[in-house]
């Protein structure tokens, strides 16, 4: 009960910290990464394709990822965070980035510059923009499912 209770919580702010990290650091870069003149032809078009993307006609699911993201997340993180560094900042900055280099190292690559003929230095902005997503996320579940006793390197799951 207590392990749910952990990854109920560590999922409601992770969520939050995705809602943040996609608002406030994408958001920032957006100037740059929205850019007609810098962006590619190819990405600048899906923009106006039909049908429009589905989180612009049902807003909704993007919280929803959120919530359905961070909740897989923070049960990754309940199951492997004594292999991580202890301490609740060193152990959710190290589950960031594991998160990262799981996943947005392969997504840029195949989609933004492979698919999308994205420029090769907006994806590596999008690179540093998704670790700083990845290590909130980190960090705020980490925080969010508190010390437990579990020193680094224990089998111990309480």
């Amino acid at each position: 009960m207590v392990t749910a209770l952990r990854i109920l919580r560590s999922t409601l702010a992770g969520a939050a910290a995705w809602w943040v990290g996609l608002n406030y650091i994408f958001g920032a870069a957006q100037p740059i990464l929205a850019s007609p003149a810098l962006q590619s032809p190819k990405m600048n078009a899906i923009y106006e394709m039909l049908p429009p993307p589905r989180i612009a006609t049902d807003p909704w699911l993007l919280p929803a990822a959120f919530v359905v993201c961070a909740f897989m997340q923070a049960c990754v993180f309940a199951g492997i965070r004594s292999s991580l560094p202890g301490g609740l900042v060193m152990r959710g900055l190290a589950f960031g980035a594991v998160a990262w280099a799981l996943f947005v190292p392969w997504f840029e690559f195949y989609l933004p510059w492979s698919l999308m003929l994205e420029p090769t230095l907006l994806v590596v902005l999008e690179l540093f923009c998704w670790a700083g997503v990845m290590l909130l996320a980190g960090l705020a579940i980490s925080i969010a499912y508190g010390r437990d006793g579990v020193a680094p390197g224990s089998t111990r799951h309480p």
